[in-house]
C-alpha cells in the first residue's frame, strides 16, 4: 500500500508541474507585455555582504545564520565552507592542502547535517550522503543559508542544521553584469604555483521579463601535504614485558599498549576543477514564471603520496632497552627492522551535474503554487586505479624508536653493513641495489550517485481570523540510487604474492625503479628526529619487473617450493562484492503550516510526515582459514582463505511525523527574542545501510569492519531553540542564542573484542555499527557585528557545545567528532576603493573518537586557522588583490589522549594569492 502511495504522489508531482508550466505559458499569450522594472543599484563588496546577510538573518522566519557574494561571481572566501565558518557554531574538516571539505554545525558532524543547492540534493562521489564542498568552486554560489530552528515546509533530514547554497539568478540584479577574474596562488610548503580564472556575465532583456546568467570558472593547484599515514599500537604485543630483566612480570609491566607501526611522508595532489552554471529565467506573465537552471563540474585531484613505513612491533627476542611510561611503551630497539617505502596514489575524477525547473504560479492574490523538478548525478570511476606499492631493504637491520611529547617520535635505523639510513638517503645512495619487491596493492571504487526529485509547495492567504495569516501546504518525493563497485586485489591474494621477497632487488630483476628524493620544509612542525629523505618508484616500471619472475616456484620461510608459481597476472584487481554495494532510497512527504501573526509577534507551526524506504544490496563472505608460516616476521603477511561471496539484499522502511514550531517576538523594531521546537531526523549514512565488510588480517591485526547494516534506524531529536537579536544600529547586530537537542538511535561503531568468527585458532575484534541509545546536546552562542561609519568593523562569533552519550543505558562520554569551543573574528576596513580584512577561525580540542585500541580515545588538538586579503579599486572596474590563507601555519595534531602517543599529523602550509578582476 505504502509503496503505491509514494508512486501515486511521485506521478501527481510530475503531472502538476507540468500542468503548472502549460497553463502558464497559456496564460501568458493573452498578457500584455511587463511594464519597464525601475533600475536597480547594485550593491557591493564586504560590507554589502555583512549587512546582506543580517538582512537575511532578521527577516527570516526560523533562527538561521546567513553568507551573501560580496559581488556576482565571489564569494568571501575561495571555499564555502571556510565562509560558512564565519558562522557561529560551525566547524570545518580539511582535506588535502587544508581546504576544507566538510562542515559541522552545532557541534554535529556533517552525517547529522543536510546541504542542498537551492533547495535540491547534489549527488555526492563519497560512500554515504555528506556533502562534500571541495567539489563545488565558490564561484558558482551567491549565498548560503544556515537554518539552525527547523520548520515543516524545511527539507528534512537534519539535526545539527540545514544549509542551503544559493546560485545566481540573472533578475537577482537586472540588466546586464559581467565581469572577468585571474588569480595566481603559491604555497610556502610545496613551493609550488597554480592559478584560476572564472568570469560571470549577465542579462535581462524583453523588458525585464527574461533573464540569463552563464558562470564558468577554470583552476588548477599544486598543492603538498606531509601527513602522517598512520600509527598504530597493539595492545597483544607484548602485551606484558619483562623490562627490568628479573624474569617475573611486576608492577607496571602487564596491559601495556605498544607501537605497532608508523607510516608518514608526503602527498601531492593537483587539483584541477572546471564548472559551468546558467540559469534561465522568464517571466512568462503577471501571474507565472519559470526558472531552468544548471550546474555542471569536474573536480581532477590524483594525488601520489611517498611514505616511509616502520613496522616496530614486538616478536620474540626482537626488542631490548624497552622503556614504559604509564602503560605506553615509550622507547626500545628493534632488532630486524626493515625500513620500508611506499608509493601510495589516489586517482580521484569527479563528474557532477545538477539540472532543475522550477515554477511559480499565482492563479490568485491569495494562493502561489511552486512547483520543482531535478535530477543530480556525480560519478567516480576510480577502481582499480588506485596503488599501494611498497618495497624494503632486506638484512639484520637495527631500529631504535623514542616517542615524543606532542611531535614525533625519533626514528634511527641502521643497516646490516653498519651505514645510517637517514645519511644514505639523504646522499641519494640507496637505490635499485638496495630496496627489493614486497606489496602491490591495486585498488578504487567506482562510484555512481543519482538523484531525482519533484516537490510541488503552496501558500493561501487566510482571512487572518485567530491570528492565522496564511497556509503553506506541499508534498515532495525523491529517489535516490548509489552504487559502489570496490575493484581491487588485496582480497584476491594479488597484492601479497610478493611480500616475503625483499632480498629480490631490483636490479637483479634488472629494472630501474627507485629514485632518490629530497623536498623542502619535510614534515614542517613535526618535531621529532627521521629521515629526512626518502625515494619514490617508478610503478609502471616496477609491476613490469615482476613478469620477469613469471613461472619461477614460490618458496617457503625454509626455501622449500610450495608447488606454486609466481604470475604477475594474478596481481590485476579485480571486482569484490564483499566491498561493493547499491543502496536505493525513495522518499515521500507531505507537510502543513500556518503562518501566525500578532501585532508584535509572528510564527509558524506545522507538521511534516516522512515516508522512506531503503533496498541495499551487497555480498557477505566469511573466512575460512589463515596460513601464517612466519608469524615471527612482522613485515610478512599469512595467507587468507575465504569462502565465495553470497549476495544478500534487504528491504527497510519507516515513517515519522515532525512537528515544528517557530515563534519571534518583536519586543522593539530593533529587537527581537526567537523561540523554536521541533522534532527533527537524520537519516543513516547511505554506505552504512549496505553490510560490506573488511579485514585487516593480512597486516595481522584480526580485525573484522562491518561497515553497514540495513536494519539502522534514523536517528531522531527533539530540539529547542532560543535566540535573542538586537538590531542596534543599521547593518551592525548584538545576538545570543541557546539551544538544546536529546538525541535517540544515534549511529555510532561498537567494538566486541576477542569474537570466535568461525576460524580456528584466532578471535577477532569485530566493529559493527549500532543505534546509540540517547544523546543530549547543549550549547550556547554568541554574535556581534558592528560596521562604523568610517569603513572599519568587525565581525565575532563564539559557541560553545556540551555533549553527553550513552550506549547500551551506560554514559560512554561526548559525542564524536563535536568541537566544544569554536569562535571566529574577523576585522575589515573598506572605504574609498580600499578593501582590508583578516579573519581568525578557531575550533577546540575534541574527541574524535572515544575508543581506538584498549580503551584510549582519539583526541584531536585545537587549531586556528587565519585568512587575510586585501585589495585596490584602480578604476570602478579594475580591481587588484592579494590573499593569505592559514598564514599562522596551522597543522592537524591527534593522539590517543596523551602528548607521547600520536594518532595523527598534517600540515599544508602557507598560500598566497594575487589577482586581478575586471567588471563591464
Amino acid at each position: 500500500m505504502g509503496s503505491r502511495i509514494e508512486k501515486g504522489l511521485r506521478r501527481s508531482l510530475i503531472a502538476a508541474a507540468v500542468e503548472m508550466a502549460v497553463c502558464g505559458a497559456a496564460f501568458a499569450q493573452t498578457e500584455p507585455p511587463a511594464a519597464d522594472a525601475p533600475p536597480v543599484v547594485v550593491v557591493s563588496g564586504a560590507r554589502a555582504a555583512l549587512a546582506k546577510s543580517l538582512e537575511l538573518k532578521r527577516n527570516a522566519d526560523v533562527i538561521q545564520d546567513s553568507i551573501s557574494a560580496t559581488e556576482l561571481g565571489r564569494f568571501p572566501d575561495d571555499n564555502v565552507a571556510d565562509s560558512l565558518t564565519h558562522i557561529s557554531g560551525i566547524s570545518v574538516s580539511r582535506t588535502r592542502g587544508g581546504e576544507g571539505q566538510y562542515i559541522n554545525v552545532r557541534g554535529l558532524g556533517s552525517g547529522y547535517n543536510i546541504v542542498t543547492l537551492n533547495k535540491r540534493i547534489l549527488a555526492t562521489d563519497g560512500d554515504g550522503r555528506d556533502f562534500a564542498f571541495d567539489v563545488l568552486p565558490s564561484e558558482v554560489i551567491s549565498g548560503a543559508d544556515v537554518m539552525k530552528s527547523a520548520e515543516a515546509a524545511q527539507m528534512e533530514g537534519s539535526i545539527g542544521g540545514s544549509v542551503n547554497l544559493r546560485s545566481a539568478r540573472p533578475m537577482d540584479n537586472p540588466g546586464y553584469h559581467a565581469s572577468v577574474r585571474f588569480e595566481a596562488d603559491h604555497n610556502d610548503l610545496s613551493r609550488k604555483d597554480g592559478g584560476k580564472l572564472s568570469g560571470v556575465v549577465s542579462n535581462t532583456f524583453n523588458n525585464n521579463t527574461m533573464g540569463v546568467l552563464i558562470g564558468a570558472v577554470v583552476s588548477k593547484r599544486k598543492v603538498r601535504t606531509d601527513s602522517l599515514g598512520y600509527q598504530t599500537y597493539n595492545p597483544d604485543a607484548p602485551g606484558s614485558y619483562d623490562v627490568n630483566g628479573d624474569g617475573v612480570i611486576g608492577p607496571g609491566e602487564s596491559n601495556l599498549l605498544a607501537p605497532c607501526c608508523i607510516s608518514f611522508g608526503s602527498v601531492f595532489e593537483e587539483k584541477k576543477r572546471a564548472a559551468l552554471s546558467g540559469a534561465f529565467e522568464w517571466k512568462v506573465s503577471p501571474t507565472f514564471k519559470m526558472t531552468v537552471d544548471g550546474l555542471a563540474t569536474r573536480l581532477d585531484s590524483p594525488q601520489v603520496g611517498y611514505q616511509q613505513s616502520y613496522y616496530v612491533e614486538n616478536a620474540p627476542g626482537r626488542w631490548s632497552d624497552v622503556v614504559v611510561k604509564d602503560r605506553l611503551i615509550t622507547s626500545m630497539t628493534v632488532k630486524d627492522l626493515i625500513p620500508e617505502m611506499s608509493n601510495v596514489t589516489t586517482d580521484r575524477v569527479v563528474d557532477t551535474m545538477q539540472f532543475g525547473w522550477r515554477g511559480e504560479w499565482k492563479p490568485s492574490n491569495d494562493l502561489k503554487l511552486t512547483g520543482d523538478l531535478y535530477r543530480s548525478t556525480s560519478k567516480r570511476n576510480s577502481g582499480g586505479k588506485d596503488t599501494f606499492v611498497v618495497a624494503g631493504i632486506a638484512g639484520h637491520n637495527t631500529g631504535y624508536y623514542k616517542a615524543n611529547n606532542g611531535a614525533f617520535p625519533d626514528i634511527r635505523v641502521t643497516l646490516e653493513d653498519g651505514r645510517d639510513l637517514a645519511t644514505e638517503l639523504a646522499a641519494g645512495r640507496l637505490g635499485n641495489n638496495d630496496y627489493g619487491v614486497h606489496f602491490t596493492g591495486l585498488t578504487g571504487t567506482d562510484i555512481k550517485d543519482t538523484v531525482d526529485g519533484a516537490s510541488l509547495d503552496g501558500r493561501l492567504v487566510l482571512s487572518g481570523a485567530w491570528h492565522v495569516e496564511a497556509l503553506q501546504f506541499g508534498a515532495s518525493a525523491t529517489n535516490r540510487k548509489k552504487d559502489r563497485n570496490s575493484i581491487g586485489n588485496e582480497k584476491s591474494g594479488g597484492a601479497c604474492q610478493y611480500c616475503d621477497m625483499y632480498s629480490t632487488t631490483f636490479a637483479s630483476l634488472g629494472a630501474n625503479v627507485v629514485s632518490p628524493m629530497t623536498l623542502p620544509n619535510y614534515m614542517r612542525n613535526a618535531g621529532g628526529s627521521f629521515p629526512g629523505s626518502f625515494i619514490k618508484f617508478d610503478v609502471p616500471a616496477y609491476l613490469a619487473a615482476l613478469k620477469k619472475l613469471d613461472g619461477k616456484p614460490i618458496l617457503d620461510s625454509d626455501g622449500n617450493p610450495t608447488g606454486d608459481t609466481f604470475d604477475v597476472s594474478k596481481t590485476q584487481p579485480v571486482f569484490v562484492p564483499t566491498d561493493s554495494y547499491s543502496v536505493t532510497e525513495k522518499t515521500a512527504t507531505l507537510y502543513g503550516q500556518l503562518e501566525l501573526a500578532g501585532e508584535n509577534w509572528n510564527g509558524n507551526v506545522g507538521a511534516r510526515l516522512v515516508r522512506t524506504k531503503t533496498t541495499s544490496r551487497s555480498a557477505i563472505d566469511q573466512i575460512v582459514a589463515i596460513d601464517d608460516p612466519t608469524p615471527n616476521i612482522p613485515t610478512s603477511s599469512p595467507t587468507v582463505t575465504y569462502s565465495p561471496a553470497v549476495p544478500v539484499s534487504e528491504d527497510g522502511s519507516y515513517t515519522k511525523l515532525l512537528p515544528s514550531a517557530n515563534i519571534s517576538w518583536w519586543a522593539r523594531d530593533d529587537f527581537v527574542v526567537r523561540g523554536a521546537v521541533a522534532k527533527v531526523m537524520a537519516r543513516p549514512s547511505l554506505d552504512k545501510l549496505a553490510p560490506t565488510r573488511t579485514d585487516q588480517t593480512l597486516d595481522r591485526s584480526y580485525i573484522l569492519n562491518i561497515v553497514g547494516d540495513p536494519k539502522l534506524k534514523p536517528t531522531e531529536a527533539v530540539q529547542q531553540d532560543l535566540s535573542v537579536e538586537w538590531y542596534y544600529r543599521p547593518k551592525s547586530a548584538i545576538t545570543a542564542a541557546v539551544f538544546a537537542k536529546q538525541i535517540k538511535n544515534f549511529v555510532t561503531y561498537q567494538t566486541d573484542e576477542h569474537v570466535d568468527i568461525g576460524v580456528p585458532g584466532y578471535l577477532y575484534t569485530v566493529t559493527h555499527p549500532v543505534n546509540g541509545d540517547k544523546a543530549k546536546v547543549r550549547g550556547v552562542e554568541l554574535g556581534v557585528q558592528h560596521l562604523f561609519d568610517n569603513g572599519f568593523g568587525f565581525n565575532a562569533k563564539f559557541a560553545k557545545t556540551f555533549t553527553k552519550a550513552y550506549q547500551n543505558g551506560e554514559y560512554v562520554g561526548q559525542l564524536e567528532g563535536v568541537a566544544p569551543t569554536a569562535s571566529s573574528i574577523g576585522f575589515l576596513y573598506e572605504k574609498n576603493g580600499i578593501n582590508a580584512s583578516i579573519s581568525f577561525d578557531y575550533t577546540g580540542e575534541y574527541t574524535q573518537s572515544t575508543h581506538v585500541v584498549a580503551g584510549f580515545p582519539s583526541k584531536v588538538d585545537a587549531l586556528t586557522w587565519v585568512t587575510a586579503s586585501a585589495s585596490w579599486d584602480i578604476t570602478p572596474h579594475v580591481t587588484v588583490f592579494v590573499e593569505g590563507k592559514n598564514l599562522g601555519d596551522a597543522v592537524m595534531r591527534s593522539n590517543l589522549g596523551r602528548a607521547d602517543a600520536l594518532n595523527g599529523f598534517e600540515t599544508w602550509g602557507r598560500t598566497y594569492v594575487a589577482g586581478m578582476s575586471v567588471k563591464f
